[in-house]
């Protein structure tokens, strides 16, 4: 084998590999993110139900249900605060766009590791289209 073409072996090697490390990284992202938002809409819909609950079930029983009226309000209040503050903070922490960026990033680069299963492809080629790729997706983790 001439020396260019181990080099050439070994740059579509790195390159396969710098591919694969940015979509196991993608991906990482994206999964920690949908997680992440699950949660956080999880905790939303529980803390709006109990305040729901709390306050509907004391206004049917015409009685409050937490020892007085002063408490049960305090702690519906304290629960629909509660919903307010986590999907404030649910937006920061996980964005629907970074999601479906991160979700999208990682379909991009599936297709350039496919792209790169033959040993003959074009490396030049695919190598800026993974650059791009890069700076497109520039929010992602990748």
């Amino acid at each position: 084998m001439t020396i260019s073409k181990a080099r050439a072996n070994t740059q579509h090697s790195d390159l396969r590999k710098q591919i694969q490390t940015s979509l196991h990284k993608a991906e990482t992202q994206k999964n920690k993110l949908k997680k992440t938002d699950r949660r956080y809409s999880v905790t939303n819909l529980i803390l709006g139900a109990v305040a729901t609950f709390i306050a509907g079930e004391s206004a049917i029983a015409n009685e409050p249900l937490m020892g007085n009226w002063r408490f049960t309000t305090t702690v519906a209040s304290l629960c629909t605060l509660s919903a307010t503050v986590v999907a404030g903070v649910h937006k920061q922490v996980a964005p629907t766009d970074l999601i479906i960026e991160s979700s999208e990033c990682a379909a991009k680069l599936k297709a350039l590791r496919i792209e790169t299963i033959p040993a003959a492809y074009e490396l030049e080629e695919v190598s800026t289209a993974y650059q791009n790729l890069l700076s497109e997706f520039s929010r992602v983790d990748c």
